[in-house]
């Protein structure tokens, strides 16, 4: 029972004292750019088939 009751309060301990860096002086992230705008490549609309592969099973 004592076992429980130590590692319950050194979860609980832990999860205290971490900082999230509001404490320490830490700076805060730079905001996000914006996405840059891509443009669009044309592309050919009918596409060749790709030829049948062979398989030699003859050994």
């Amino acid at each position: 029972m004592i076992r429980y009751f130590l590692a319950i309060s050194a979860s609980v301990i832990a999860i205290l004292c971490t900082s999230c860096g509001c404490c320490t002086g830490d700076s805060s992230a730079p905001p996000l750019r914006s996405m840059p705008s891509f443009r669009e490549i044309p592309t050919t609309t009918a596409t060749p088939a790709p030829a049948p592969v062979q398989v030699e099973y003859s050994k």
